[in-house]
Formats: structure tokens, C-alpha cells, sequence
């Protein structure tokens, strides 16, 4: 049997800077794509987009119209030092 490849394991890196972007304490917690993709210039923005679709069909971070952010779990966790920046 072959193990299954998933966008998640394929973007693993980039979820986490995204979710270090999303958890800074120096930015709003609302960003747009556009703030966003300019904080992560060494990063495809078709792998931004790829990377942020699975933190949010993951329930780590939210989109609403034309904004990005930490979910309320993920933040608590960073609360809690349980994700260190």
C-alpha cells in the first residue's frame, strides 16, 4: 500500500510561518493576502494561498472577505506558551 501525500504535508513549512505571522503580537490580528504575502516574500504566493486554505480547513486560522487570521483555539494555545514564537 502507498501512503497518501497531503497539501497539508506538502505545506507544512509554510503553515507554520504563516501561523507565526498570524500570532505576532507587533500586527493586528486581522491581515489581509495582500500583508500577508508581503511578510512572506520568499514564499510563492501560490503556496501562501495553498498553505492558508489548509490551516483553515484545519480550524487553525479563519478567512473573512478579504481578511486572515489566527483561530481563537490557536491563539489560546499561544496563551498558553504551548507555540512559542
Amino acid at each position: 500500500m502507498q501512503a497518501n501525500h497531503t497539501p497539508q504535508s506538502d505545506t507544512h513549512f509554510e503553515q507554520r510561518i504563516i501561523i507565526h505571522q498570524l500570532l505576532r503580537d507587533d500586527h493586528t490580528e486581522r491581515w489581509t493576502p495582500k500583508q500577508l504575502q508581503r511578510a512572506l516574500s520568499d514564499i510563492e504566493p501560490e503556496r501562501v494561498d495553498e498553505a492558508v486554505a489548509e490551516l483553515e480547513a484545519n480550524g487553525a486560522a479563519w478567512r473573512l472577505d478579504d481578511y486572515i487570521g489566527a483561530a481563537r483555539c490557536a491563539r489560546h494555545l499561544f496563551s498558553l506558551d504551548l507555540i512559542g514564537i
